[in-house]
């Protein structure tokens, strides 16, 4: 029912094989995967064919443990399930139209929808990075790969607030009448009554699986990182939360490239190491000699344990963990492989594919098969309500 689209499925699919496709197979191993203890079932004893038909209907009832998950998974399936289900209802209820002769104390839909465009106008319409101003403020000297970085973001920040500005005032005149309501105006207005994020704002911004409200409140936050920079643009925050930048990948080249021209060392050459500290963002005094101190990650799958400073089990209904400051350093690519350590994708947002990050460098005291098997990745953005 699927197939094998990028390195890391490549990655899993061989962990699967080697576990299950061994000799020790015919000397009944146990057929779940690191389940420690949580549940049981060996495979079947050399027999004839019945006795194989007869081991299969002993099998537990289905469980993530047999893939080697968490039973959290489990969790999020169904949760994914019944938002679509919601989803689904609310479209069929209808967002659109009048308010009619119904309940006058009821907000129509409409009037819902433009009173959002006047809060989110409100929040937004002043806002401008004044990206031109800080440039010439620098000397070419000065202007080293972090700055370009967050010339970038301020950038990207401004052509989205822009773009929401315009679509937000056509639909106020499109409210008013004087102005024909598009079918772009008309999905807007409907995407602000039902709380989702307009599609366009998502082509033009940033990855997020944030309902709008949600969402509006990370624009803000990403508005004050980047004021934060504005402020001194000769230097950058001591702790950068990358789940806050447009694009996180441009920043860790950055780090690359400033090794590189510390070091005299080739670009090509280079990757991004993960150094996981014990510190909280809040709590960094200075920023890192060795490279730049980032937050802003959650683990899935697992979480972090400060006290053996490793990869452990994910506790019941515990979907998320935060993960503390990470140093990343670039270092040369190494072909050496470090048993006490999980090889950890990094993605945008909880639905991880096509939004890749970076692998990072985890500590692990369990095989690193184990975490393979979970599916254990770091996402940056996990959405809200």
């Amino acid at each position: 029912g699927g197939h094998i689209v990028d390195d890391w499925d490549r990655i899993m699919c061989s962990k699967y094989l080697l576990y299950f496709m061994r000799d020790e197979l015919l000397d009944e191993i146990e057929m779940i995967p690191y389940a420690d203890g949580k549940l049981s079932w060996p495979s079947p004893q050399p027999g004839p064919h019945e006795r194989y038909l007869e081991h299969i209907e002993t099998m537990p009832a289905e469980s993530p443990l047999f893939f080697g998950m968490h039973p959290n998974a489990e969790i999020n399936f169904r949760t994914v399930q019944c938002e679509a289900t919601f989803d689904m209802l609310v479209s069929l209820s209808g967002g659109g139209g009048g308010g009619g002769d119904g309940d006058d104390t009821a907000a129509s839909p409409m009037a819902i929808a433009e009173a959002t465009c006047a809060e989110i106008l409100e929040e937004v319409q002043e806002k401008k990075f004044a990206t031109d101003d800080v440039s010439r403020s620098m000397s070419e000297e000065e202007k080293g790969p972090y700055q370009f970085v967050f010339l970038q973001e301020c950038e990207y920040m401004n052509g989205l607030v822009y773009e929401m500005v315009r679509g937000l005032q056509e639909l106020q005149l499109g409210f008013k009448g004087e102005l024909t309501m598009s079918e772009v105006m008309e999905d807007l207005a409907n995407c602000l009554f039902a709380e989702k994020l307009p599609m366009w704002w998502v082509k033009l911004g940033f990855a997020s699986t944030r309902p709008l409200k949600s969402w509006r409140v990370n624009l803000q936050e990403r508005c004050v990182q980047l004021d934060d920079w504005i402020n001194d643009p000769l230097n950058i925050p001591k702790v950068v939360d990358i789940s806050k930048l447009f694009n996180p990948q441009s920043f860790l080249t950055a780090i690359k490239q400033l090794c590189c021209q510390n070091q005299g060392l080739e670009l090509d050459k280079l990757q991004v190491f993960t150094e996981v500290t014990k510190k909280e963002a809040k709590k960094v005094e200075a920023a890192s000699k060795d490279g730049a101190f980032c937050s802003g990650m959650w683990l899935e799958g697992a979480r972090w344990d400060p006290v053996t400073n490793s990869l452990e089990d994910s506790r019941p209904k515990e979907m998320f963990t935060p993960m503390p400051v990470i140093n990343c350093k670039a270092g040369m690519m190494s072909d050496k492989v470090d048993k006490n350590q999980y090889i950890c994708p990094t993605y945008c947002v909880p639905i991880r594919r096509p939004y890749y990050v970076f692998p990072a460098q985890l500590r692990t005291k369990a095989p690193a098969d184990k975490w393979v098997l979970a599916g254990v990745a770091m996402i940056l953005d996990i959405g809200g309500s």
